[in-house]
């Protein structure tokens, strides 16, 4: 698979238009567990694009691809007992909180 080169962030419409381009640019496998993901077009596809920290509390994050794991429907359940989940949590909240500070 050819990975494209990451774009700026805030450039995306909306929801579809970032999972399509993670989906273009990234491995199809669960960034928690390495199994591989469900294919496009499954009726579960969409959950497998996991925001790490809530769309509804990071407004600025929800169309950050960087905001974005990519998990199985059944790990996106149960984020909260991944390592990889929580240590992406935690960086995301640092850089969410220097973004917040640099603007004020």
């Amino acid at each position: 698979m050819k990975i494209k080169k990451k774009p700026c962030k805030g450039i995306f419409k909306n929801q579809k238009e970032m999972f399509d381009y993670i989906w273009e640019t990234r491995p199809h496998i669960s960034e928690l567990s390495g199994d591989p993901l469900l294919p496009k077009g499954h009726f579960k596809w969409h959950w497998q694009f996991l925001h790490v920290l809530p769309k509804g509390s990071y407004q600025s994050y929800k169309l950050n691809p960087d905001n974005i794991l990519l998990a199985l429907p059944h790990e996106h359940e149960k984020q909260e007992q991944y390592k990889a989940f929580n240590d992406k949590k935690e960086v995301l909240r640092m850089a969410y909180l220097n973004d917040v500070n640099i603007k004020h």
